[in-house]
């Protein structure tokens, strides 16, 4: 049928008003036939954002979801690459959201986005932490998956994003969080200020409590112990945490048990565990991090 200028005129003031609804047919056309693929997800109040995933061979209404959070690199697709094989080995769905350094400079991405570099606060709803649940939400649309809980991953600076997500968004359906070779920590003390420790921010002995009733695994590689790492954060407050990102992990866990279970006397469902002869490596964390991800108890005992 040849369009007239009249009909062509009102098919996109069609489209201007009822914009193209991307259902899960054209959704997964963004996908390779390996299973690699990346999309825009921009159903949250803050900037869109490009998702690296992989979709495993089969998708049913129990295909879990694991969320990774990529590190200062800002390589989400490396990130993607890295957990490829595991995700399509293991039949789950692998989501990297990319937090771009233009839109989020430096430690306005570990940081969560709360403040501008210049110490403005920002929205709530614009945190990187606030993306997050969203995302899964829109996943589980998207993939045509009815599970009720997501498994969280951060590496490095993602690992800082991580754990702060766990301290700041109540409530949360991460059922299983395993926090890699971070950098530094906010440790669980008033007495020191955020983001070393938790004066000035508002986390409360509930938030706390919900946080350490959640299942988490402090993962740390035990060759990642070079104190002159090219990008380990060096300043005093990061020091007095270790010397190194193998030391601060044991320091976090150690104060993080002695808050929950001595001092708040809460159930508390974290543990520690060792990657051996892995140093400063998402990529050989990989094999380490994913049976945490998918699978155990989720209270310790």
């Amino acid at each position: 049928m040849k369009l007239t200028k009249r009909s062509l005129l009102l098919l996109i003031l069609m489209g201007t008003l009822f914009p193209l609804t991307v259902f899960p047919s054209d959704f997964f056309s963004q996908f390779e036939s390996d299973g690699k693929g990346e999309f825009i997800f921009n159903d949250w109040a803050g900037v869109s954002l490009r998702v690296y995933s992989t979709k495993p061979e089969k998708i049913s209404n129990d295909t879990p979801i694991v969320i990774i959070l990529h590190g200062q690199s800002r390589n989400a697709e490396g990130y993607r690459n890295s957990w490829h094989d595991s995700a399509r080995d293991n039949n789950f769905i692998s989501l990297v959201p990319k937090f771009s350094t233009p839109d989020f400079p430096k430690t306005r991405y570990n940081l969560g986005n709360m403040k501008t570099l210049g110490g403005r606060s920002i929205e709530r709803e614009k945190w990187i932490f606030s993306a997050i649940e969203p995302l899964f939400e829109y996943a589980r649309e998207m993939f045509g998956t009815s599970v009720e809980e997501y498994s969280l991953f951060g590496h490095s600076a993602g690992a800082q994003v991580a754990h702060r997500f766990l301290y700041f968004i109540h409530p949360n359906r991460a059922s299983r969080t395993v926090l890699a070779n971070s950098g530094y920590y906010t440790m669980p003390i008033e007495e020191i200020s955020y983001p070393y420790g938790l004066k000035g921010v508002k986390v409360s002995e509930e938030m706390l409590t919900n946080a350490y009733n959640k299942r988490v695994i402090v993962l740390l590689g035990d060759k990642d112990n070079d104190p002159k790492h090219s990008s380990l954060n060096t300043g005093d407050q990061a020091r007095r945490q270790g010397a190194h990102r193998f030391a601060r992990g044991h320091n976090f866990y150690m104060n993080s048990l002695f808050k929950g279970s001595v001092l708040m006397k809460v159930p508390f469902n974290w543990s520690m565990s060792i990657a051996p002869g892995v140093g400063h490596s998402n990529r050989s964390m990989v094999p380490f991090a994913t049976p945490f991800l998918l699978d155990g108890p989720l209270k310790v005992r």
